[in-house]
């Protein structure tokens, strides 16, 4: 019996996969330009300093992640009726959104709101940048975890004979 994987289903659909780019383009973007690879003023600009390269490659793990991550919980929430399983898809979308975007990227908008803390808010963002890579390894982890976890959930199958979807019935408790 051949296994299908709902992730790859979801990509058979080229509905998804625009929306996988779409996803890839604003979310790689961002991480490029808050880390520092991606200038826009003057002139366009896209540098990689060598000392940079690992923070980079995390940079594109994660934008791909999150753009799978996304996706295929984007298709369980369209493709199921079940509160259970959108609820299962909802935790999928909310941790791609917040994996991998680092907290320090909030210090400027959060030292504007709380004047009278800036300088805990400073020291604070400045320990969240000196651990981006371990924090961002974490967010990498997570994606990883919620990907598997997509995959091995059943659910937005293509059943190989008819090319239907089908629906894993999940047993409901008493």
């Amino acid at each position: 019996m051949k296994v299908v994987s709902p992730i790859v289903d979801t990509f058979k659909d080229e509905k998804y996969d625009l929306l996988a780019v779409i996803i890839m383009a604003a979310y790689g973007s961002m991480l490029l330009f808050f880390d520092s690879f991606l200038f826009l003023s003057p002139y366009f600009t896209f540098y990689i300093p060598l000392s940079e390269t690992s923070n980079f490659v995390l940079d594109v793990i994660l934008t791909v992640l999150t753009a799978v991550v996304l996706t295929v919980s984007v298709r369980q929430l369209l493709l199921q009726r079940s509160r259970r399983v959108s609820r299962a898809g909802m935790l999928g979308i909310v941790a791609a959104l917040l994996a991998g975007a680092c907290p320090c990227y909030y210090l400027i908008p959060l030292l504007a709101v709380a004047g009278t803390v800036g300088g805990v808010l400073g020291a604070v963002g400045i320990a969240l940048n000196t651990f981006q890579i371990p924090i961002k390894l974490a967010a990498t982890l997570i994606l990883l975890i919620a990907t598997y976890k997509l995959n091995r959930s059943g659910i937005c199958k293509l059943s190989h004979s008819s090319g239907s979807i089908t629906r894993k019935q999940t047993a409901q408790p008493n």
